[in-house]
């Protein structure tokens, strides 16, 4: 049974069939089988949970129709973008979704029952398996009531009931008192891919006017890849640029809205999509190789509608 002190949570795989009677209305909606994968307060991101959650969907791939991962919203969506990459061609829908309350902190959860009376995960829950039965061949984030790409998402709100939008402002589906689907996605001709490497040693680095490349050369010595997050149009002073020149390991610049040709052999300008999209590819790219030319190559191409074009 689950704890009356916190009843929205699954601790272990016993917890699972009480939590799902509190929602009725999703076996009328849809067969499903719940998997236990991890409970509330272990580790649910970074590279090795990232694995776990694809093999776990690769393994069953054929078996379902469609995939819902209840994950903390704090890593859900990098967890979710992960899972983008690691399926290429996907034609089934992967839905990441979660609860608006977190457990760990109970002033958030009052203040949210006060804002939008008490819910949890059991509108996001129903709509994601509503969304699950339908023709949508994407890995995406259900809250609220909006349905959107992960590559897209972006974190905009902690209290409403929309904790993300979309970058672009386009959405996969609306909800309202049915499902509204708003972009009509193509099953791709090609079979699925599954690549489900990452490399996780990786720095990021917000620049600001002034900075020195002195405080990271030692961190840019242990890792395999560096992303820098860039101003826009002029983003590096002179002595910034000729370091970077002189480290080894590849290096993505990153601006949403502009990079320009810095002519550093090692360096990989990337635009026109979100900051955790351009890390999380960028981990996935390291994952398969170090060969600058084919991560360039890979950074590029678009897998997932992850690029968002110019207003």
């Amino acid at each position: 049974m689950l704890s009356e002190k916190d009843p929205l949570a699954v601790h272990q795989a016993s917890d699972i069939n009480g939590w799902l009677k509190k929602m009725p209305e999703i076996e009328i909606m849809a067969e499903i089988e719940p998997v236990f994968l991890i409970g509330e307060g272990h580790q649910t991101s970074g590279k090795e949970f990232w694995q776990k959650i694809n093999n776990l969907i690769q393994s069953r791939y054929d078996d379902f129709m469609g995939f819902i991962v209840i994950n903390r919203v704090s890593d859900i969506l990098f967890n979710a973008l992960a899972a983008t990459f690691a399926f290429n061609h996907l034609n089934k829908p992967v839905i990441f979704t979660g609860s608006q309350l977190p457990i760990v902190d109970k002033s958030l959860i009052d203040i949210k029952r006060k804002s939008f009376g008490g819910l949890g995960i059991k509108a996001n829950l129903i709509n994601a398996v509503q969304i699950a039965t339908m023709d949508f061949p994407v890995v995406g984030l259900m809250f609220g009531n909006a349905f959107l790409r992960a590559t897209k998402a972006v974190r905009s709100a902690i209290y409403s009931l929309n904790i993300f939008t979309s970058a672009d402002n386009k959405y996969l589906a609306k909800i309202d008192f049915g499902i509204s689907p708003q972009t009509k996605l193509n099953r791709p001709e090609k079979n699925p891919e599954f690549v489900n490497d990452f490399e996780d040693k990786v720095l990021y680095v917000k620049y600001q006017p002034g900075l020195t490349f002195e405080d990271y050369k030692e961190t840019a010595g242990k890792v395999k890849g560096l992303v820098i997050e860039s101003l826009p149009v002029e983003p590096f002073n002179a002595e910034f640029k000729n370091e970077l020149d002189r480290i080894k390991i590849p290096v993505v610049v990153y601006n949403k809205y502009y990079v320009p040709d810095l002519a550093i052999d090692n360096v990989i300008a990337v635009r026109q999509m979100t900051k955790e999209t351009a890390l999380v590819k960028f981990m996935w790219a390291l994952g398969q190789t170090d060969d600058i030319k084919k991560i360039r190559v890979i950074m590029n191409q678009d897998y997932a509608g992850e690029f968002i074009k110019d207003s």
